[in-house]
């Protein structure tokens, strides 16, 4: 069964991860620029994790415990221990947290899409863990169509969101101006100044109020 794409905020959440290494390390590194609290527990911890160490990375260089779950919002368990990969997803469950198991689908109640991100563009691909080779492979694919700063246009177009919501009430309309929006930044170089931004909201509402205005005069 595919897995459906939810995108969550986890900034300020708390995440365990079981395990020190190679493949703990990479989810620290996923995890990190998204904000969560994250607590490493293995008897011994990789000294890249270890690198990482932070306000927000804590490290506990000890056995699992299950009272380690008890402050956790979500759960990786990457140990090289499949039984004890088992015991923390079958725990996790029980209490209702949500648990990646890495690589044995069956254990995981949420899995790790292959990323491509952008600023706030954030693309997330997956094969519902039958092929992670196929996600790589789209992964890399995206990254050459999605131009160059397109996260800063983004970012620029989101800021203008209220600008164009208080001056044009039509939806449809609305969709056309961002439409332009991001046809213009993205000729001129994934940019877009607020005054372009100005001039394309006044030129659909003209076109826009014309059409309204010519419409009512054949009725």
């Amino acid at each position: 069964m595919a897995y459906f794409p939810f995108f969550v905020d986890i900034e300020g959440q708390d995440c365990l991860i079981v395990g020190g290494g190679t493949v703990a390390y990479r989810k620290v590194q996923v995890l990190k620029d998204y904000g969560p609290r994250i607590r490493v527990v293995a008897p011994e911890i990789s000294e890249r994790i270890q690198a990482l160490t932070d306000g927000r990375l804590t490290l506990q260089f000890r056995e699992f415990r299950e009272e380690d779950l008890d402050s956790a919002d979500f759960v990786v368990a990457a140990t090289e221990d499949s039984q004890l990969n088992r015991r923390i997803s079958l725990l996790c469950r029980e209490k209702k947290i949500p648990v990646n198991v890495v690589d044995v689908r069956e254990e995981c109640s949420f899995i790790f899409p292959a990323l491509v991100r952008d600023g706030d563009i954030t693309v997330g691909i997956s094969t519902g863990g039958s092929s992670p080779t196929i996600a790589q492979y789209l992964k890399s694919g995206l990254r050459t169509i999605i131009p160059e700063g397109f996260g800063d246009l983004a970012v620029q177009l989101g800021g203008y969101r209220e600008m164009v919501k208080e001056q044009v009430p039509e939806l449809a309309v609305r969709t056309e101006i961002f439409r332009e929006m991001v046809s213009a930044g993205m000729e001129d170089g994934c940019s877009l100044s607020r005054e372009r931004a100005q001039q394309i909201i006044d030129q659909k509402w003209e076109e826009y109020s014309r059409n309204q205005a010519e419409g009512r005069s054949h009725d």
